[in-house]
This record gives C-alpha cells, sequence and structure tokens, in this order.
C-alpha cells in the first residue's frame, strides 16, 4: 500500500516537471525578443481567415549579432589601412625612381642632391673632358671596367678555372681598360689593360721581356702608330704591337664587346693574344677588303727575333648591308727560339649571317686549324684544331641572350698542358642594357666545360705523398658581372 502511494506521488511530480519543460520551451521566442538578450530578435504574427477556419502565422527574423558586427567593422578598418599603406609605398617607390633618375642638377652649379643627380654630374663632366680633348688635340679617351663574381661548382683548392683565359673562382676586377687615340692622317692607338686581363695577358705575351717578377696587373696592350696614305680610297698603315686579328672573340674595349663574358676554348687554347709588327689594309669596295702584314709570331715569345718574321694575312667577304660576311685570317712563321726551320702555320674561318627574315638573330660560326713542325712537345711536332658556333638573339633593345657551343682538338697536348685531349664547352649568356644610365650592362652566365680526358681540378684531398688529386672530367660555372663602357 505504502509502495503504491509512493509510485503514484513520483508520477504526479514526472507529470508536473514535464509540464514546466514544456512550458519553457513554449517561451523560447519571447526571451529570445527580450531587448536584453545577446541575440535579439524580430517577431511579426499574420493572421489569416479562410472560411471557417483561422490560421495564424508566426514569422520570426534574426538579427546579426553584435559581434559579428564588430568583426565586420574590424575588418573593413584593416582594408582601409592596408589601401593606406599601398598608397604610402607607391609614393615611397616614385620617391625613389626620382632619385635614381640620371640628370644633372636643375640649377647650375648646384650640389647634387640624390644618386642619380652625382651619375649624371660625372657623365657630364668626363663628356666635358673629352670633348675639350677632342676639340683642342683630336684625341678620344675611353673607358671599360668589367667586374663581377664567379663560382666554380668544382670549388678548385686552387680557385683556378680550367682552361679559361682569365676569369677565376671568387669576386675579381675581371678588366679596367683605357683606350686613348688620335684620327686623321698621322694617329695613335693605345690600350692599357688593369685586373686579371692584364695579370693574363703579360704572363703569355712575353714580348720584349723574357721573365716577369709576380702577377702583372697593367699591360700595354696595344700601343701602335696609325698612318693613312692617300693611295686609292687609302691604305690604313699600322706599325707597333696590336691585337691578333684572328678569332671571332677579341681583348674587350670600349666599343667592342663579346657576346659572352667568359672566352671561349678556341680563343683560348688556340689562337694568339697579340704581335709586335707592321699592318696595311685596303678597302677596295663595299664588298671585299684585306689586310696583310710582317711581325715577330705568336705572342712574341721571349725575343724579338725568331729566326724569321711570321707573315700574317685578313680577306673579308660581305654583302651591300653586312648582314652576310666571311673572314678568313691566316699566318705562318717561326715561332720556335733557335728552331727558324721549324714553322706555326694556322687558318682561321669566321662566318657570320643576319637572317633578313628574323629580325635580331645573329648566327656566327668560327672553324680555326694550326699546325707546327718541329720538336714542339715529346720531341715531335703537333696540330691542333676547334669550332665555334654561336646564336645570338636580341629580345629587346637591353635584353640580349648569347648561347655558344664549341670543341678543341689537342691530340698531341700542344696547347692542353701536354695532355692529349678533346675538350668541348656550352655556354648560355644573358646580357641587359640598364636604362637609366648609358653604357651599364649587367651580364648572367652559366658554362659547363667536358674533356675526355681527367683534367679538371677540384677541392678533393691531395695526397702529400704523391702530390696527386684526383681531377674531374668537368667542371661548371656561374657569374655575374657588371660592365661600364663610355
Amino acid at each position: 500500500m505504502n509502495r503504491r502511494k509512493t509510485t503514484r506521488a513520483a508520477a504526479r511530480l514526472y507529470l508536473i516537471a514535464g509540464v514546466a519543460v514544456i512550458g519553457l520551451l513554449c517561451n523560447a521566442n519571447a526571451w529570445a525578443a527580450d531587448p536584453s538578450s545577446a541575440d535579439p530578435a524580430t517577431t511579426t504574427t499574420t493572421t489569416k481567415k479562410h472560411h471557417h477556419h483561422m490560421v495564424t502565422t508566426t514569422t520570426t527574423t534574426v538579427a546579426a549579432n553584435t559581434s559579428e558586427q564588430q568583426r565586420l567593422d574590424a575588418l573593413s578598418g584593416q582594408v582601409s589601412n592596408l589601401q593606406k599603406q599601398t598608397d604610402d609605398t607607391t609614393s615611397e617607390v616614385k620617391k625613389i625612381e626620382a632619385a635614381m633618375t640620371v640628370a644633372v642638377p636643375a640649377q647650375a652649379g648646384a650640389k647634387p642632391a640624390t644618386i642619380g643627380e652625382h651619375v649624371g654630374l660625372v657623365e657630364k663632366d668626363v663628356s666635358d673632358i673629352k670633348k675639350d680633348l677632342s676639340d683642342n688635340l683630336g684625341i678620344s679617351v675611353h673607358g671599360l671596367v668589367d667586374a663581377g663574381y664567379e663560382h666554380n661548382f668544382n670549388q678548385p683548392n686552387s680557385n683556378v678555372n680550367v682552361y679559361r683565359a682569365w676569369d677565376e673562382d671568387g669576386f675579381q676586377l675581371t678588366q679596367g681598360n683605357l683606350h686613348i687615340e688620335r684620327d686623321g692622317t698621322v694617329g695613335f692607338v693605345t690600350d692599357l689593360n688593369f685586373g686579371q686581363v692584364a695579370n693574363s695577358i703579360s704572363t703569355a705575351t712575353h714580348y720584349s721581356n723574357t721573365s716577369h717578377v709576380g702577377p702583372q696587373w697593367f699591360d700595354p696592350t696595344q700601343y701602335y702608330l696609325t698612318y693613312t696614305a692617300p693611295i686609292g680610297s687609302g691604305i690604313s698603315l699600322q706599325a707597333g704591337r696590336f691585337v691578333t686579328m684572328m678569332g671571332a672573340e677579341t681583348i674587350n674595349t670600349y666599343n667592342n664587346l663579346n657576346f659572352n663574358e667568359s672566352r671561349g676554348l678556341l680563343f683560348t687554347l688556340g689562337e694568339p693574344l697579340t704581335h709586335t709588327g707592321i699592318r696595311a689594309g685596303y678597302t677596295f669596295n663595299d664588298y671585299v677588303s684585306a689586310t696583310a702584314g710582317l711581325n715577330n709570331g705568336w705572342d712574341d715569345p721571349a725575343a724579338a727575333n725568331n729566326g724569321g718574321p711570321n707573315y700574317e694575312g685578313a680577306l673579308t667577304l660581305n654583302n651591300k648591308d653586312k648582314s652576310l660576311s666571311f673572314v678568313v685570317n691566316s699566318m705562318w712563321g717561326p715561332n720556335l727560339i733557335g728552331k727558324s726551320d721549324s714553322n706555326l702555320g694556322t687558318i682561321d674561318g669566321i662566318a657570320t649571317w643576319k637572317p633578313s627574315f628574323i629580325p635580331n638573330l645573329t648566327l656566327q660560326t668560327e672553324y680555326l686549324y694550326a699546325s707546327e713542325s718541329g720538336p714542339v712537345i715529346n720531341g715531335h711536332s703537333a696540330s691542333w684544331q676547334g669550332m665555334a658556333q654561336y646564336l645570338v638573339y636580341d629580345f629587346t633593345p637591353s635584353l640580349e641572350s648569347a648561347t655558344r657551343g664549341e670543341f678543341f682538338q689537342d691530340k698531341d697536348g700542344a696547347r692542353t698542358t701536354g695532355t692529349g685531349q678533346t675538350v668541348w664547352e656550352i655556354t648560355q649568356t644573358l646580357s641587359y642594357k640598364i636604362p637609366e644610365v648609358t653604357g651599364l650592362i649587367a651580364r648572367l652566365e652559366y658554362r659547363h666545360d667536358n674533356s675526355d680526358e681527367n683534367v679538371f681540378t677540384n677541392n678533393n684531398f691531395v695526397d702529400p705523398a704523391t702530390g696527386q688529386q684526383h681531377l674531374w672530367r668537368g667542371q661548371d660555372t656561374l657569374d655575374a658581372n657588371i660592365i661600364y663602357a663610355f
């Protein structure tokens, strides 16, 4: 009996609790509409009558809560700040561009206030000096500076790039050049070189000196007199020391830059650099010209007289607009001291084509063959040959791409330190003429060299017992240079 009463009482309590819960749920919308609640709401009641029935519809629209609105306001503020920062950055960039614009100060005699005005003032001073020399003495002065950084991925212990003319691993002043000349019936040309170029040239070209003491960071590469004989269209005569006529590549001057930054294998291994002697050149017409001369031989080794002069000659053929040209150079004569019966002969042909149907494209091919009789190496004669191909394209007046591929065969090892081998290389160079400064060029170059023998040095351990190092068959280099010519 007590158990039943207890059960009934519990049932009544459950019923009362259930009614209370239902009541709470029914009043939830009313609480939501309370202005003091976190999420305010709007309730609309619509009553419709349909004959015998009356239908009541309640629509509740929940407004955006306060926290969402605050986030939207904060985001809008951030966008405004970002726009302001963008405007400020644009303004600063314009100020920097204005500061870099090359121009002399607006007022005469005013001190330069920006980098561009400093550069503009220097350019004006140099131009005034050149004009004074030209007007008063007929002398023109030009210069060139080539500096940069090169990384050899072999990381050679000596920092030396094998079979390169004058570039090496690390930072370097590749070339400083001062070019002075006087035009006229009688004139002269002088090229004074500094830096790594001078060091390499002075090492390879002895001319009147038989030995050197330490690095020679200055070299008078060219110094010769000129005279134009009034015969026909004029015979151009030269006497003194001048660079060789052979090869597609040459030693840079202000108005004659090679397509690539590094020198090729044919330039480095197969050809001479300078000669001392006399030359005569004559232009027959718009299509044919020729040059002939006598000199002391290849790089004038050790003495002024090699037992006889060397003979040189060049023939140039081209069409009217010079879009197609062919040059053949040759040289022959004794080059071993005390061996007048030992002669070195070479022939070098260069073909250049600028096809009209592909504007801004230049194709150039060079082939070289040389042979030297007598006990050149290991008691016998020697010969070498090579070919180079250049593909040059100007994407814009400021941006140029130059690709060079070549091989050099030295089966006797006469030109490659005694190791008979065939070497090849491929080079890609990008040159950009910086528009803000006339004559300023930035270059980036990647090059791979390879041989069929292990000849390339690296950072391998050198055996102290034998003094030998394990050599590799290739080397890769990457370099960036800045050139300024005026």
